[in-house]
């Protein structure tokens, strides 16, 4: 009959602890600096104060990257014994020995000579000094290898500070800078930085800025390009009799504004529910939120109008009443039925404020 198996007792930082050789070295430091991470022991202050790195003095062949993790002062039976003895700071360390580098052991770039001296001192001698001085040498190079290790991989400053290392350079290339007041609303950091390849790819298509806010906001958007708008033609500008600069059938324009289609694109969104239209309107949260999507696209000569499309079950017929709630708003949701019990129309037009505006 099978034996039942059993789960073990101990964490896996004791596990650590008493079976090094079963993780690798980078393995293990990760392992160890995220625990302490969490608990709230810094980055800084487990390399200068917790961790320490010793040369082996074994010239066996190594069969693991650690040869063993000993915890000074005393043994600790548990992971949260072992934490209460780190965190009081009284010089308890954490003390690991890899096999594959360092100046001393099979390994090690010292003559293997040398490890036997060192080695024949603290055996026979009861000397630890060079051992110990040598360690000291060792201890920022091990440091250093370890960072080495994981200064290509996007996931290491994250998984071991808690900083993500690739955030500020992302944003960079979104044309914004982490840290810096907004002075405009701008869309959260990691909003930015998700959509960074997208927002500098040139041109940039309609269909690429529909599925990107679709996705986002979660709602069908999609973008109309050339839309009619009139554009006011300053003073200095418009045709005049006597001038020398307007000729007829050469751009003499009659009035003070013109209608352009370059000028002008409209965001289609919806349908929408009564919860969704509320947060489009403006200065509303999604509005806001569109608006810094926008400007990251760098578009200062568009403007955007946006058409927010009623799903057909939130239109409902007007009626006065004396009642005190909030009903139908005059130029937003307020709609006149046909005898048909349908509406002309659904939807509500309004133009997103320029990127130099704030929208309150």
């Amino acid at each position: 009959m099978q034996a039942t198996k059993r789960l073990s007792n101990f964490g896996l930082i004791q596990s650590l602890i008493n079976e090094p050789q079963r993780f690798q070295f980078v393995q293990a430091l990760r392992i160890l600096l995220r625990w302490m991470r969490r608990h709230g022991i810094s980055h800084e202050l487990a390399f200068a104060e917790i961790l320490r790195f010793q040369n082996s003095l074994s010239l066996k062949f190594p069969a693991s990257e650690l040869a063993a993790i000993p915890v000074l002062r005393m043994a600790a039976k548990a992971d949260a014994e072992l934490l209460g003895m780190l965190q009081s700071r009284n010089g308890t360390h954490l003390t690991l020995t890899p096999t594959f580098f360092g100046l001393l052991g099979v390994n090690g770039t010292l003559p293997l000579h040398k490890t036997e001296s060192i080695a024949a001192a603290r055996r026979w001698g009861g000397d630890a000094v060079p051992h110990a001085f040598i360690d000291l040498l060792s201890q920022r190079l091990t440091a250093l290898f370890f960072h080495a290790c994981g200064k290509y991989r996007l996931e290491h400053t994250l998984d071991v500070q808690g900083l993500d290392g690739q955030l500020p350079l992302l944003l960079s290339l979104s044309g914004l800078h982490s840290g810096v007041a907004k002075a405009v609303p701008r869309p959260a950091d990691h909003v930015a930085a998700y959509y960074t390849a997208l927002i500098r790819t040139r041109p940039i298509s309609s269909s690429t800025i529909s599925r990107m806010l679709t996705q986002h906001f979660g709602v069908p958007i999609e973008l109309e390009q050339f839309v009619e708008a009139w554009d006011t033609i300053p003073h200095h500008q418009r045709s005049k009799l006597g001038s020398k600069v307007s000729r007829l059938g050469y751009g003499t324009a009659l009035g003070g504004r013109l209608i352009r289609q370059d000028l002008c694109a409209r965001l289609h969104i919806g349908p929408l529910g009564l919860s969704e239209f509320e947060q489009f309107l403006p200065g509303r949260a999604a509005a806001v939120a569109l608006g810094g999507l926008l400007q990251l696209f760098y578009l200062p000569n568009l403007k955007f109008q946006l058409r927010l499309l009623l799903h057909p079950s939130c239109v409902q017929a007007l009626a006065l009443n004396s009642r005190g709630h909030v009903g139908p708003r005059l130029g937003w949701d307020a709609f006149l039925l046909g005898r048909s019990g349908n509406v002309s129309r659904s939807f509500i037009d309004y133009w997103l404020p320029d990127s130099g505006d704030v929208i309150a």
